[in-house]
C-alpha cells in the first residue's frame, strides 16, 4: 500500500471523554487480533504506517495529526496493561521515550531473562540512532515507543519533528528488518510516514549507501579521517562548505537552510570523539552508532570523506513512503458522535467477545463486515 499521511504538529490533547472511549475500543480490537491471529499479527499490523494511521482514525483521533502517534501509544499502553495477551509496550513522548531502558529493567526484569531485556535495550538505542544519525532528514526524535511480545517479537515506533516546518514524521522499525543485516543496517524501516518528501536527505540505511558505510569503517579504523578531512577542506572553498550535494546554490542564512531542510556541511569536528571511535575499533556500523558521543555531525563528515575522497556514493533520496470513521477530535472531517462511538464499542464487543462464536466464525464475520464497507474505505483512503 502506498499513500501520503499529512502529520502537521498540533497542540492540545485528546479530551478525557474521547480518550476513555478510544481505550475501550482499542482494547477490543487488539484483543481480537491476538485471539484470532496471534501476537505476531498485532506486531505486523502496527508496523505498517497505514494500518497504524487507520487505527487512529477508527478510534476517532485526528486523521492527519502528529498527535496520532502519541495518543495511539497512550491508548495502547492503557489497552494492554490490564490484559494478559503477552504483548507489552514501553516508552512514549520525551522523558518516557528516553527512559525505555530503565522501564524495561524495572517493570520486566524479574519476568524475562536478563539477556532478552538487554537485547531489547540494545535494539531500542540502535533504532533511536538510526533515525537521528544514519538517516539525517532534519526531524528530531521526540517520541520513542517499543512494543514486544513474550515470544520474542518487537517493534519500534518513533516520531520526529521539524519545528521550522511545523511538521512531523513517524518511523516504524520492525525486528525482522533490522536484525536481518545488523552489521550494516540496510533499509530497516517497515515504513516512514509524513507530510512531504524532502529534497535532500542523507540516507545511510539505503542499500545504495552500503559501500559508503564500508569505506567509513575503513577510514575510522585506519585513523585516516583527519588527513582525509584536511585534504577535503583544501579542495573546497570555505564559503561553499554549506552545500556538498550536486550543484545547487544554497543561501548561507542558517534559518533559511533549516526551513528548506537542506543538510549543512559541518565546519568543525570533535576530534576527541573521532579518537574514541578509533580506539574502540568498531567492527560494524551498529557498534559505531552505539558508541556514546557519536552523532549525526560526525557520521555525516565521515560519509562525506568516503564519498569525495574514495568515490563511495551514498543515497540522498528521502526514504519516506506513505495517508474516517467516527470523526476527529478537532471536528475534521466531522465531529466525533459520542452516541455512535458508544454503539460501535458495544457492537464490536458483543460480536468479537461473544462466547458462543468460535474463532472461525469470528473470522468469517469480520471478513463479511470488511466486504460490506470496502467501497466506503476505498473511497476515502
Amino acid at each position: 500500500m502506498v499513500g501520503i499521511a499529512y502529520l502537521p504538529l498540533h497542540r492540545g490533547k485528546a479530551p478525557k471523554w474521547l480518550f476513555q472511549r478510544m481505550v475501550k475500543l482499542g482494547r477490543i480490537v487488539v484483543n481480537s487480533i491476538v485471539d484470532l491471529y496471534g501476537q505476531n499479527e498485532l506486531i505486523e499490523r502496527l508496523a505498517n504506517p497505514i494500518y497504524f494511521q487507520s487505527f487512529g482514525c477508527l478510534l476517532g483521533y485526528d486523521w492527519h495529526s502528529s498527535g496520532v502517534t502519541t495518543v495511539m501509544t497512550g491508548v495502547l499502553q492503557k489497552a494492554l496493561e490490564s490484559n494478559d495477551i503477552g504483548v507489552y509496550i514501553v516508552g512514549g513522548k520525551g522523558r518516557r521515550g528516553r527512559g525505555v531502558p530503565d522501564e524495561l529493567r524495572n517493570r520486566f526484569g524479574e519476568y524475562f531473562p536478563s539477556g532478552w531485556i538487554d537485547k531489547l535495550i540494545n535494539y531500542s538505542r540502535l533504532s533511536a540512532k538510526i533515525d537521528t544519525v544514519l538517516l539525517q532528514d532534519n526531524y528530531s526524535i521526540y517520541h520513542h515507543a517499543l512494543l514486544f511480545t513474550e515470544k520474542g517479537r518487537w517493534l519500534i515506533i518513533q516520531q520526529g519533528m521539524n519545528p521550522h516546518l511545523k511538521l512531523a514524521r513517524r518511523y516504524h522499525i520492525k525486528d525482522k528488518l533490522l536484525t536481518r543485516d545488523i552489521d550494516y543496517i540496510t533499509e530497516p524501516h517497515e515504513g516512514i510516514s509524513g507530510s512531504r518528501r524532502e529534497k535532500i536527505v542523507l540516507d545511510l540505511t539505503n542499500r545504495k549507501s552500503l559501500e559508503n558505510k564500508k569505506i567509513m569503517l575503513d577510514i575510522i579504523r585506519e585513523n585516516r579521517l583527519r588527513r582525509d578531512w584536511e585534504k577535503l577542506i583544501k579542495a573546497i572553498k570555505k564559503d561553499t562548505l554549506y552545500k556538498w550535494i550536486e550543484k545547487e546554490n544554497v543561501e548561507t542564512n542558517i534559518k533559511n537552510i533549516e526551513q528548506e531542510n537542506i543538510l549543512i556541511m559541518p565546519r568543525t569536528l570533535n576530534w576527541k570523539i573521532v579518537r574514541k571511535i578509533y580506539d574502540y575499533q568498531p567492527r560494524n556500523i551498529n557498534e559505531l552508532l552505539l558508541l556514546k558521543g557519536v552523532g549525526g555531525k560526525t557520521v555525516r563528515a565521515i560519509s562525506l570523506v568516503a564519498q569525495f575522497i574514495y568515490g563511495a556514493e551514498s543515497s540522498y533520496k528521502d526514504p519516506i513512503r506513505y495517508t474516517f470513521t467516527t470523526g476527529g477530535k478537532d471536528g475534521v472531517p466531522y465531529p466525533v458522535d459520542r452516541k455512535v462511538y458508544d454503539e460501535l464499542i458495544d457492537f464490536y464487543k458483543s460480536v468479537l467477545e461473544h462466547g458462543e462464536l468460535d474463532r472461525n466464525k469470528k473470522k468469517e464475520l469480520i471478513m463479511k463486515l470488511s466486504e460490506i464497507y470496502r467501497p466506503l474505505s476505498n473511497s476515502i483512503l
